[in-house]
């Protein structure tokens, strides 16, 4: 039996209990934490065919799924319209091809590890994600991370856009 404070017998027996219900079951209670901070969260299948607890808010979207060591944690959203006061649809167009070209040059000076962005064809802005992985012990404080790192988030993303329209 795991003594108080022992992290890793708590992440010894969570794996066991992941290897024993499966990734979907094992997820339950992640919804269940976000749902008690006030999200919206879900069980859904990802693009890689991964059970997967989504939760989209006014601030992004969080994504947890259980990774090799415990959660992997994913806050990302997008920012629609960078360009979309331009009137002359020629220069918006110009403007957007010139920001796309741009982008991995300025997120290179500004992204740190586990963060990547791109350019959103149909939101016409820049996209940002944000990879985290969390030991299982960390369930209880999952809603807060992703809080803080929703913030960070859109920091980045704000940052990103300011940097290209320089």
């Amino acid at each position: 039996m795991p003594q108080a404070g022992d992290e890793h017998a708590v992440d010894q027996q969570r794996d066991e209990i992941v290897q024993r219900l499966g990734d979907r079951e094992a997820l339950q209670p992640v919804i269940a934490e976000l749902a008690a901070a006030g999200y919206y969260a879900y069980l859904t299948v990802d693009e890689m065919s991964r059970w997967t607890v989504a939760s989209d808010t006014e601030f992004g979207r969080v994504d947890v799924r259980i990774g090799a060591d415990g959660f992997d944690l994913d806050v990302w959203d997008t920012s629609p319209g960078l360009f979309w006061e331009e009137e002359d649809d020629r220069r918006r167009e110009a403007l957007e091809r010139l920001a796309r070209v741009s982008l991995p040059a300025v997120a290179r000076g500004v992204l740190d590890v586990g963060q990547r962005a791109w350019w959103d064809e149909g939101d016409h802005g820049v996209g940002v994600r944000v990879h985290y992985e969390l030991p299982f012990s960390s369930l209880e404080q999952i809603a807060a991370i992703a809080r803080r790192q929703l913030e960070v988030l859109n920091d980045t993303i704000a940052l990103l856009e300011q940097r290209l329209v320089e």
